[in-house]
């Protein structure tokens, strides 16, 4: 099942969402939930028996990080994931071993994959091909090493000493393949396409696909989208340039990017106080996010966020710095940003713990365990928690309004006003006609603001029809706002949004 437009997508950290007691005593050793570069337990058989709560949740599609067979250092180990020694195996510290299936089977993946399915959601398994983890057998040639990656595979980097002398060495950090060698791609594409076949996954999140050769690209379009079309491909470039970006999705078959430019606009402007024209500009000028969606091949298809385990800090942590620590304040920025990126184009993405205000700074801090104490066995937040609660509460209804309207996953956008602090915009598709406005402001609006609805023409006739003198409902609120004689007149308290159904 593809990626659509009506999908949500939860992003977790496999280690760190939940896990079921591991009897292999050989993990232990890499296990210890007070240290951020351990493996803290998380599994498979964990994210089974939270399935519930997804399904509580609304969303609808699980990402998970890598479950390759990693690379574990003495001081840090490979619990995210793209520390990758085998690419063809499971990490036994992310399942446990239930002795029907071989050691590092795939089929344990398949079982994730199936309790999904019987529930209605598709799962997206992260994948990498740029790198491998640290200290590879392969880089050295050396043996035991249970792939056939060797050390011409890797990429050399030229550099200048300070002498002026120019030398080749492993490029820093990670271990980086040369996807331009068809041996390399060859060995990618096949590790890909039996994942898929074991498993039976639904997407597909590539990691680092900005630093991927064109090679491996187009054998990734030839033979994984010939065998398998309807698995969908989400790209990570980690770019905030629309331009350098949208190549991705224009060239290199991705059906969907995640939209780091929108991600950084939501943080700049409802948290950082810049203008909603960030957005949409007053005489749509084409400087605006949204009037440069044209440069992408789909911009529908694009995943959207607030924040994710690569980022500087979790959304909630800027936002409390922004308040100075006030909850209250913070809480109203987050759920602003929320309702925003709940009612624009886009597939919108939750990194575990956006929903309940988990706080975090830069990784490790922002890969923290999903704090589960903090929730009842129905999966509620307890009433000690106001800030989380609040938080998650909005988070629910927003999901559920999203799915109840397909105008907001498939309905064209029409702006109505725009200002420094206010965004008005119509969404619709068939009869489903939706009306969002957003206040950046920390203050009330002191008086109403006037939209002539019936007066702008990129409305279709027959939309302003079916909209004149009605009563439209706030989807949030509750309370009802009337369009007389064509006209919309709207007043928002601060940091408050409203959508009019």
């Amino acid at each position: 099942m593809a990626l659509l437009q009506q999908d949500i997508i939860y992003f977790i950290l496999t280690d760190r969402f939940f896990g079921k007691a591991n009897p292999n005593p050989e993990l232990k050793k890499d296990t210890n939930k007070k240290n951020p570069g351990y493996f803290h337990g998380g599994n498979i058989d964990g994210i089974i028996e939270k399935i519930p709560y997804l399904k509580k949740l609304g969303v609808t599609v699980l990402w998970i990080t890598p479950v390759y067979l990693q690379i574990n250092l003495s001081e840090s180990k490979g619990y995210h994931g793209y520390w990758a020694l085998d690419f063809n195996q499971t990490d036994p510290h992310f399942y446990i071993d239930n002795g029907n299936y071989p050691k590092g089977s795939k089929l344990y993946i398949k079982d994730l994959v199936d309790a999904l399915h019987a529930q209605g959601i598709k799962l997206m398994l992260d994948m990498v091909v740029n790198h491998t983890g640290y200290c590879h057998p392969g880089l050295t040639d050396s043996v035991p090493n249970p792939t056939p990656i060797r050390s011409s595979w890797f990429k050399k980097a030229e550099v200048t000493s300070k002498a002026g002398e120019k030398k080749v060495e492993e490029l820093s950090s990670l271990p980086i393949l040369d996807l331009d060698i068809s041996d390399v791609s060859d060995y990618h594409i096949n590790t890909i396409l039996d994942w898929i076949k074991i498993t039976g996954i639904d997407a597909i999140r590539m990691d680092t696909v900005k630093n991927v050769e064109r090679l491996f690209w187009n054998d990734y379009k030839t033979q994984v989208r010939g065998f398998y079309p309807d698995v969908s491909l989400l790209g990570e470039a980690l770019e905030y340039d629309i331009d350098k970006i949208s190549e991705f999705q224009k060239y290199y078959a991705f059906d969907s990017l995640f939209d780091f430019p929108m991600q950084d606009a939501i943080k700049k402007v409802f948290l950082e106080d810049q203008s909603v024209n960030t957005f949409v500009s007053p005489l749509q000028s084409g400087t605006g996010l949204f009037e440069k969606d044209s440069h992408y091949n789909n911009h529908n298809k694009l995943a959207t966020l607030l924040d994710n385990h690569d980022l500087s800090a979790r959304f909630a942590t800027w936002a409390l710095i922004k308040c100075k620590g006030d909850k209250e304040k913070a809480a109203k920025a987050i759920k602003l940003g929320l309702s925003f990126l709940f009612t624009i184009r886009g597939i919108p993405q939750i990194y575990y713990g956006t929903e309940i205000g988990m706080q975090g700074g830069a990784d490790p801090d922002n890969r923290n365990d999903f704090e589960w104490n903090k929730f009842d066995h129905d999966y509620n937040v307890k009433a000690e928690y106001k800030f989380e609660k609040d938080i998650f509460d909005h988070t629910c209804k927003m999901i559920a309004i999203r799915k109840e309207n397909p105008a907001l996953t498939c309905g064209n956008f029409v702006y109505l006003f725009v200002d420094y602090f206010i965004a008005v915009f119509l969404r619709y598709v068939e009869d489903n006609v939706v009306i969002i406005a957003v206040h950046n402001g920390w203050l009330d609006m002191p008086t109403s603001i006037e939209i002539e609805v019936d007066t702008i023409l990129q409305i279709p006739a027959r939309i302003r029809n079916l909209i004149r003198h009605k009563k439209m409902t706030c989807q949030i609120t509750g309370e009802t706002v009337n369009i007389e004689n064509g006209e919309l007149q709207l007043r928002l308290k601060a940091k408050s949004a409203v959508i009019l159904k």
